[in-house]
């Protein structure tokens, strides 16, 4: 996989020690986001990456060469005190200047930043990248809890951050918002196997990303297309079986891409992409899309209608609707002229909103902050 290794370092950045956190066992969008970024940061950020899966660990680090790297046992609940401990020596042991915590979830890394919360000084950052909540009772007080003491909390789009500061009972206006763009990359269209348009998706094959609703939604339509189901997941053995009782074994191929391979390079070959999930943050395969040339239709969730703009880049649709799902791949499908427009709309908005320079610099923005003000609290600012 080649990455670009560095940016030019923005004016007045001093060098400092940065330790990303992350509690992932798989890669997912929230972890792409974070390896685009990091791959991308001036040479003067010293990075280490720390998590509890050493081959998640390893993958972000090698997205940005240098770094160092450190796995440690995941903490079980709040009952496992010797695996607080640990991460709590681990933070000290490594005197980063700021830790900041890659989220997942709403629930994620939280008793790992309420250990790094217990040292005198450290300044943590966290970035939630999901509206997904924890019903869990104890979750949302440590939330409630963790939230005020950061000194900088940012999610990755506006309304995303509304949603989170509702379900975790949270100041109105206390969690920043910050975009994550994806770098610019052309791609060459895969040979065509086919005549048909390609619909495909880019997915982890999971309940919340809506799948199976998308597969529910193809004998519906009435324009022919092949479609491309790009993924692997806990969910991936009943899609197959779904695919089959609905007898679609002969439109739809299920395609798994490894971790050495980019899943973006298969976009330049649709024609459609569509994201059906139930619940989203700010979805980096949309961008990727977009820069990619390719329309859009996605489902009405998390900050979605914060990169696509409904009729102009791609559709909008409610989520859980298969019959509209239906109706907006049709609308694309069978009209090739707009398909092409919405592309070229959705590119130049992709490449004037959401670029990965942009993003660093909004980065390195928020630490400078952070570093100036010790122990003050400290928001990324409306977006750019």
């Amino acid at each position: 996989m080649t990455e670009p290794q560095g940016a030019d370092a923005p004016l007045g950045v001093q060098p400092f020690h940065l330790l990303v956190y992350s509690d992932a066992t798989v890669r997912g969008g929230a972890e792409m986001t974070l390896v685009a970024m990091l791959a991308r940061l001036p040479e003067q950020i010293r990075v280490t990456v720390l998590g509890v899966e050493s081959e998640v660990v390893e993958w972000i680090a090698s997205h940005r060469p240098g770094s160092a790297t450190e796995v440690l046992a995941p903490i079980a609940n709040r009952s496992d005190v010797a695996g607080m401990r640990a991460h709590r020596r681990a933070f000290r042991r490594l005197r980063p200047d700021i830790i900041q915590f890659n989220l997942s979830a709403t629930w994620s890394c939280q008793w790992a930043m309420a250990a790094a919360l217990s040292i005198p000084g450290q300044r943590v950052v966290a970035v939630e990248n999901s509206p997904l909540a924890s019903e869990h009772s104890t979750s949302r007080r440590l939330k409630r809890w963790t939230s005020p003491r950061l000194a900088g909390h940012v999610a990755v789009g506006e309304r995303t951050a509304r949603m989170i500061e509702q379900s975790g009972e949270l100041r109105p206006g206390s969690i920043g918002h910050l975009y994550h763009g994806v770098e610019i990359i052309e791609h060459d269209p895969p040979p065509r196997t086919g005549m048909l348009p390609i619909v495909g998706t880019i997915a982890r094959h999971d309940p919340v990303k809506g799948i199976d609703v998308l597969l529910d939604a193809l004998p519906l339509t009435d324009r022919p297309s092949s479609v491309v189901l790009i993924g692997d997941g806990p969910e991936h053995a009943a899609l197959v079986e779904q695919c089959t009782r609905l007898g679609l074994d002969g439109r739809v191929e299920f395609r798994v891409v490894p971790w050495s391979e980019r899943a973006r390079d298969h976009l330049a070959g649709f024609d459609v992409f569509v994201l059906p999930s139930r619940l989203e943050g700010f979805p980096v395969t949309i961008m990727e899309a977009m820069l990619a040339g390719v329309p859009v239709v996605a489902t009405d969730v998390g900050s979605v209608r914060e990169s696509v703009r409904d009729g102009v880049t791609g559709l909008v649709v409610p989520p859980e609707d298969p019959a509209a799902l239906a109706a907006a791949i049709d609308e694309l499908v069978g009209d090739p002229d707009r398909r092409r427009a919405m592309g070229d709309a959705a590119r130049a908005d992709a490449e004037a909103r959401f670029t990965l320079d942009a993003t660093v610099a909004a980065y390195v923005a928020l630490w400078q902050r952070v570093l100036a003000g010790p122990g003050s609290r400290v928001l990324l600012p409306t977006p750019r």
